[in-house]
C-alpha cells in the first residue's frame, strides 16, 4: 500500500503560508490597535494624536498604509516575473504600476489635489472642494476596480482562498468613496472616519495576503509517494 506523505516543497509551501498568515494577522492587529486608540482619550495627547490620528496627513498611519500598497505593487511585479502562466504577466505588471501610484497618492494626496483643482472649475454646494475628488476620480477608479475585481478573480480563482480574499478587498475599497462623500455632510464624525480608514486598511491587508499566497505557491510540487 502506498503512503502519500508531504514532500519537502509541500512542507515549505505550508510553512510559507503560515508565515504569511502570521505576518498579515500581526499587521491587522497593529491597525486594530490604532483604530481603538483613535476612539479613546489617548488621542487628546498631542504627541500620540500627531503620530496616530487616522484623520491627519503625514502620520505613521499614512506611511504604514503607503508601505502596504507599495508591498502589493512589489509582489505584483514579482508575479509578473515569476508566474508560470505567461498570459498573466501583463495584468500583474499593470496592477504593480497601479499600486505604485496608489502608494504615492497615499503620501502625496494626489486625489485630494485633483479634488481641489476640480473644485476651482465646478463648485458643488453640498460637497466641499476637498472631497470633490469623489466626483472626479471615483468614476475612473470604479472602472479600474471592476477590471481588477474580474482579473484577480479569474487569475487567483473565484473559489480559492486567495481569490475570495482579493475580491473582498476590492469590494471593501469600493465603499471608501461613498464614505468619503457622506463624511463631510455628517460633520466628519470620529467613528465614521475610523471605520472608513479601517475598511481601507483591511482591504490592503487582504489583498497583500492574497497575492503573497499566490506567489508562494509558484514552486509547489506534487507530494512524494513513498512505497509502503
Amino acid at each position: 500500500m502506498a503512503v502519500v506523505t508531504p514532500g519537502k516543497d509541500t512542507r515549505q509551501m505550508l510553512l510559507n503560508r503560515r508565515l504569511i498568515g502570521t505576518a498579515m494577522l500581526g499587521l491587522g492587529l497593529v491597525h486594530a490597535t490604532i483604530a481603538a486608540m483613535n476612539l479613546s482619550p489617548l488621542m487628546d495627547s498631542y504627541f500620540i494624536g500627531e503620530v496616530l490620528d487616522v484623520n491627519l496627513e503625514n502620520t505613521f498611519v499614512v506611511w504604514l498604509s503607503s508601505a502596504a500598497l507599495l508591498s502589493i505593487a512589489l509582489v505584483a511585479f514579482a508575479a509578473a516575473w515569476l508566474d508560470p502562466a505567461k498570459h498573466t504577466h501583463t495584468g500583474w505588471a499593470v496592477i504593480g504600476f497601479a499600486f505604485v501610484l496608489l502608494s504615492v497618492d497615499e503620501t502625496a494626496s494626489l486625489h485630494e489635489l485633483a479634488g481641489e483643482l476640480a473644485g476651482r472649475v465646478a463648485s458643488v454646494s453640498w460637497l466641499p472642494s476637498l472631497y470633490t475628488w469623489v466626483i472626479v476620480v471615483a468614476p475612473v477608479a470604479a472602472i479600474g476596480a471592476v477590471w481588477m475585481l474580474r482579473w484577480l478573480g479569474r487569475t487567483l480563482g473565484w473559489r480559492t482562498a486567495e481569490g475570495r480574499m482579493a475580491v473582498i478587498a476590492i469590494l471593501m475599497w469600493m465603499t471608501v468613496p461613498l464614505l468619503e462623500a457622506v463624511d463631510p455632510t455628517l460633520g466628519g464624525p470620529r467613528l465614521l472616519v475610523v471605520i472608513e480608514e479601517s475598511i481601507e486598511a483591511g482591504g490592503e491587508i487582504l489583498l497583500l495576503w492574497a497575492v503573497l499566497l499566490h506567489v508562494a505557491a509558484f514552486d509547489r510540487r506534487l507530494p512524494e509517494v513513498v512505497p509502503g
